[in-house]
């Protein structure tokens, strides 16, 4: 017999994780379908063959190594929260020269003679743009509309 009972729904019934109505639904369907209670003697036998493996703990070395190597992966995956100009030109993918046109709108500060950017408040200042964007693409769709109206009449 076919039936749409998941593996996981199974396990979740075998760990006694699903909601008491499902768990006495899916008790009572086990009673009919051979399939599904087999399914779960074979979820069962793993946990009982898990259980009894040994606990194994890695070596204070091991550990001290594993935990190194993720935050160096870490490290090198985050992005600067301070940028220099030419990152922040990558950021907006735009060259240094196009951004030397509004370097003097962005929210920078000097650091030992260079302009640096916080990461948080460029995202505020690109958002800014945008909203100002639009708006003035809406005042001129509202403009050419109105000025469309006029010539008809």
């Amino acid at each position: 017999m076919a039936c749409d009972i998941r593996y996981e729904e199974i396990g979740e019934f075998a760990a006694g994780e699903l909601p008491a109505e499902r768990a006495r639904e899916l008790e009572q369907h086990l009673r009919s379908c051979a399939n599904c209670q087999r399914r779960l003697d074979a979820v069962r036998a793993v946990d009982t063959g898990l259980a009894r493996l040994p606990r194994l703990l890695p070596s204070p070395g091991g550990l001290h190594r594993a935990r190194r190597s993720l935050s160096e992966v870490l490290r090198r995956t985050q992005e600067p929260e301070l940028m220099r100009l030419d990152e922040v030109a990558e950021f907006l993918r735009i060259s240094l020269d196009e951004l030397e046109e509004v370097v003097a709108e962005l929210p920078a500060f000097e650091v030992a003679g260079q302009l640096r950017v916080r990461r948080a408040k460029l995202l505020e200042w690109v958002e800014a743009r945008e909203r100002s964007y639009r708006r003035s693409s809406a005042q001129s769709e509202v403009a050419r509309a109105f000025a469309d109206t006029i010539e008809s009449h």
